[in-house]
C-alpha cells in the first residue's frame, strides 16, 4: 500500500493511492473516491491533489485529468457509455463507481483510450 498525506492546519489525511478511483472538484475543495465508493473530502483544490497523485511512486501515468473538474484512475476503467454519458470504473471484484460526464469530454476520452489501445496492439 502506498500512501500520500494531505496535511492542513487542522487535520492530516492519509490516502491509499492504489484504491483511488476518482477525484472530483468541489469548488476550492476536492472529493476523493475510493473504488469501494468511500468518499474523502479534502480541503485542497483538484490541481494540488493531481500533483500529489502523479508524484506517488507507483502511480506512473494511471491518473488522467479529464477537463477541469475530474481525475480518474484509468486502471479501473470498465466502461465508457456515450449514450448515457457515463464512465464506469470497476475493480472487477464487485465494486463499481459511475461518473456522469459531458458528451464531448467522454467522447474525447473514448478516442484517446482507443488510440492508446491500438498503439499497444501494434507493439
Amino acid at each position: 500500500m502506498e500512501k500520500i498525506i494531505f496535511n492542513t492546519r487542522d487535520e492530516l489525511v492519509c490516502v491509499d493511492v492504489n484504491m483511488v478511483a476518482a477525484v472530483i472538484a468541489d469548488g476550492n475543495y476536492s472529493r476523493l473516491f475510493y473504488i469501494d465508493r468511500k468518499e474523502i473530502h479534502l480541503t485542497f483544490g483538484i490541481s494540488s491533489v493531481e500533483k500529489e497523485l502523479k508524484g506517488a511512486k507507483s502511480s506512473f501515468s494511471r491518473f488522467v485529468r479529464l477537463g477541469r473538474s475530474l481525475i480518474i484512475n484509468h486502471s479501473y476503467l470498465g466502461r465508457i457509455d456515450l449514450l448515457r454519458q457515463q464512465l464506469t470504473l470497476t475493480d472487477f471484484k464487485g465494486h463499481e463507481l459511475r461518473i456522469n460526464m459531458s458528451r464531448n469530454l467522454i467522447r474525447t476520452y473514448k478516442k484517446a483510450v482507443m488510440v492508446y489501445y491500438n498503439s499497444q496492439k501494434k507493439q
